[in-house]
């Protein structure tokens, strides 16, 4: 019995393996030179440490960096339902049941939260090693498929006063993560886990844009 596992160990052994930070980096910095857009189904769960409870939102993820700057649209289904779309310093916030879109200036903010979105979408491994520590988290199985864990501590004074780390989940042999989990200092934490994913897929210009009907307000937040 122990030769026999000992045999299955050496064969599962290469797959369970965590492929090395520099080779995920790599392979990062290859895909990042051909991004275009992205698309992928989302579910998010945010964690409130003081209320210990969790709220679940699925929905969808867009990016595309064709215009001069990246543009992330984000939606969320349910009776919540949410669009949110960001460029550049600008933050949208469209609610259909208050029939409301918010908008609001990210400032010093945007590029934190350019950054955080679009992790592992479009994103080097050369960016992420500039603004981040990063490090080997280890070899998981995340929805049946291998993945490798890598750890980000942010090097940006004000980031770090919010987020502790960023842990992303990327596939053997990929560039995008199927996980994401971001740990801020309070103790509080977003996951977000990604499948049918599609990297450069045709996406129209309208994909990008938020759809409106015409009795919804604008109204501008600071």
């Amino acid at each position: 019995m122990l030769v026999r596992l000992a045999c299955l160990a050496a064969i599962t052994g290469i797959g369970l393996r965590a492929e090395s930070v520099n080779d995920i980096l790599a392979r990062m910095d290859q895909s990042a030179r051909t991004f275009r857009t992205f698309s992928a189904k989302l579910k998010r769960t945010e964690y409130t440490q003081v209320l210990h409870s969790s709220d679940v939102t699925e929905g969808t993820q867009r990016v595309s960096k064709l215009r001069s700057q990246p543009v992330t649209i984000l939606e969320f289904f349910g009776p919540n339902a949410q669009t949110i779309r960001l460029s550049g310093r600008t933050a949208e916030v469209y609610s259909p049941k208050a029939k409301m879109v918010e908008v609001w200036d990210a400032g010093k903010y945007a590029k934190a939260a350019n950054q955080m979105l679009l992790l592992g979408f479009g994103t080097s491994g050369t960016e992420l090693r500039k603004d981040y520590d990063v490090t080997l988290g280890g070899s998981e199985t995340i929805g049946g498929t291998r993945t490798t864990r890598i750890e980000l501590v942010p090097k940006d004074r004000d980031l770090k006063k919010q987020v502790e780390k960023i842990e992303m989940w990327i596939p053997e042999g990929e560039s995008a993560p199927v996980q994401v989990k971001v740990s801020r200092t309070s103790k509080d934490y977003e996951l977000a886990s990604y499948s049918e994913v599609k990297v450069n897929p045709a996406l129209p210009e309208s994909d990008f844009e938020l759809k409106l009907p015409a009795d919804v307000k604008r109204v501008q937040r600071k």
